[in-house]
């Protein structure tokens, strides 16, 4: 049986040392769909991440992936992230893909596969030399992988526009995916109740976790009939997830303020009971997985200008797209509000743009660069 070894910074939940358990982000979800398909085709498939408590090994049991090796590498400090891809590399069997940090100093196998999950470097206040660390990164990257597949066409233009290469397909673009048949509009008319915007992301500040909370406070005194939904995964201990819950507890209208980590099976109910997702991300995206899955949804989406977004929404045609600043969100929200029949059109135009981001075409084009690799 042939063996692929996936190399990523993050799969089971090692931040809080729950690794019994995914971790409940977009790129989890994507490697766990990405392994299916690959035992699918018969390959017997190990996954090296990193661990912020300990090293550890565990088979996973009870899931679609059963039988996967997941391997942990203790890690302190963030800095050394190249040698730890390293020592992964020299540990790991089979065939390679990396799956994540292609921004960081890695030493590649050559010839093997790696996949870029959105830039992670656009932010404004990083200084040039960081961003040229970053580009020489990417160049290292190019000159040693095969093949690169994009999830969005930002990584794409970056590389065409700063580093060099010959051949136009070393990089590949296949957008994240949505499973249409799971994600559906609400049928039947909602009953009267709050207006409730949904917050599907991680609690942390790339994500845009400070915009939300400072236009919440301004949602919940304007509006009496708003309640705000968070539905994200928090890393215990950090900065973002102390103020977090500082805020929350102390809240003055935490009454109409809810935060419940939702399993990927409860997220379609999650999204019906929604009129309204907000994707606040201030940097580092690709695709989102959470906004193809509120579109499949039938919802208006709020988006910011970030990353992959612009690959799926057009402002007033099927969702808004705003800078990423409170008065944008705040203003975009009002309006959403006071034309629900707009933001119902717009609901409606997002469900049929999904349709060309379906699971089944994702899984198709990923097959045939699996073949074209292994064989």
């Amino acid at each position: 049986m042939k063996k692929v070894s996936i190399l990523t910074h993050s799969f089971l939940d090692a931040y809080n040392y729950q690794i019994h358990r995914l971790y409940g982000g977009g790129l989890e979800r994507y490697l766990y769909e990405l392994t299916k398909i690959l035992q699918g085709m018969g390959i017997d498939v190990d996954i090296h991440q990193l661990s912020y408590h300990k090293p550890f090994h565990i088979q996973m049991e009870e899931t679609e992936v059963a039988g996967t090796n997941v391997y942990g590498y203790y890690c302190n400090d963030l800095d050394g992230i190249g040698e730890l891809f390293q020592e992964m590399e020299q540990k790991a069997e089979g065939s390679l893909i990396y799956a994540s940090c292609i921004w960081h100093p890695i030493p590649y196998r050559e010839g093997s596969l790696g996949i870029c999950h959105g830039i992670n470097w656009d932010r404004i206040e990083l200084t040039e030399e960081a961003k040229d660390k970053v580009k020489y990164n990417i160049q290292q990257a190019i000159n040693s992988l095969g093949k690169i597949v994009s999830v969005d066409s930002h990584f794409l233009t970056y590389c065409r526009s700063t580093c060099q290469y010959t051949n136009p397909g070393k990089i590949e673009l296949i957008p994240n995916f949505v499973d249409i048949k799971r994600f559906i509009p609400v049928t039947e008319v909602k009953k009267k109740r709050n207006f409730r915007i949904l917050y599907p992301r991680r609690i942390s500040h790339e994500r845009g976790i400070l915009l939300m909370m400072a236009a919440t406070d301004i949602w919940l005194k304007e509006y009496e009939n708003i309640e705000v939904d968070f539905a994200g995964e928090v890393i215990h201990g950090t900065e973002s997830a102390r103020v977090f819950k500082y805020w929350l507890s102390n809240h003055p209208h935490k009454d109409r303020i809810r935060h419940h980590v939702y399993s990927f099976d409860e997220m379609p109910i999650a999204y019906q009971q929604a009129d309204l997702v907000v994707i606040p991300t201030v940097f580092s995206e690709g695709t989102s997985l959470s906004c193809l899955e509120a579109m499949s949804s039938g919802l208006p989406v709020l988006a910011t200008t970030i990353g992959g977004l612009n690959d799926l929404l057009i402002d007033g045609y099927n969702g808004r797209l705003i800078m990423p600043t409170v008065d944008q969100l705040v203003e975009a929200v009002g309006s959403i509000m006071s034309d629900q029949r707009k933001g119902a059109e717009m609901g409606e135009r997002a469900r049929e743009t999904a349709k060309a981001f379906d699971k089944r075409i994702w899984q198709q084009k990923w097959e045939g660069v699996l073949n074209t690799y292994l064989n």
